[in-house]
């Protein structure tokens, strides 16, 4: 017999499984893992300022003045937009993507068993008249694990600025 589980059941665990995996991170909270290289403050970038992302340093005519390294479960495109903010806020004009790696992890979360409560509604007789009633029948959902993955993405990036 298949276990059949209402939808309010289905949108509870769908509200947890997206809550889960988006989180609540922002690209201003990786600032925090910028170490700067030098002392010397250069401006900020507007907002809108295009910051390239390269794979190797120029070869001549440029200060490396940070480092920006962490990992995080939000994918490519936010780790993408973190580094270009944090070249931004510290005045970069490239960012040197040294090193980037990701690794797939799978989890597993359980559902227990429950009763569920279903009801079941009947009509008699009595003195001529027919009653309608409704009883609540057990019905048991046995429980179950389910899998999910998530992936982790790791940048090692340089912010450099260009000697003009």
């Amino acid at each position: 017999m298949a276990a059949r589980f209402s939808t309010g059941f289905w949108m509870a665990l769908a509200l947890i499984a997206i809550g889960f995996l988006s989180g609540c991170a922002s690209v201003k909270s990786t600032e925090q893992f910028y170490i700067p290289y030098t002392m010397k403050a250069y401006p900020p970038k507007p907002p809108d300022a295009f910051i390239p992302i390269i794979g190797k340093p120029p070869r001549d005519g440029y200060t490396t003045i940070g480092r920006l390294a962490f990992q995080s479960y939000n994918g490519w495109n936010f780790m993408r937009k973190s580094m270009i903010y944090n070249a931004q806020i510290h005045g970069a004009d490239a960012v040197v993507l040294k090193d980037v790696s990701s690794n797939t992890q799978t989890a597993y979360f359980q559902v227990p068993p429950q009763f569920d409560y279903v009801p079941v509604t009947g009509t008699y007789c009595k003195n001529g008249k027919s009653y309608t009633y409704t009883n609540f029948v057990p019905v048991y959902q046995p429980g179950y694990v389910q899998p999910y993955t998530n992936t982790i993405t790791a940048i090692d990036a340089e912010m450099i600025v260009l000697k003009k």
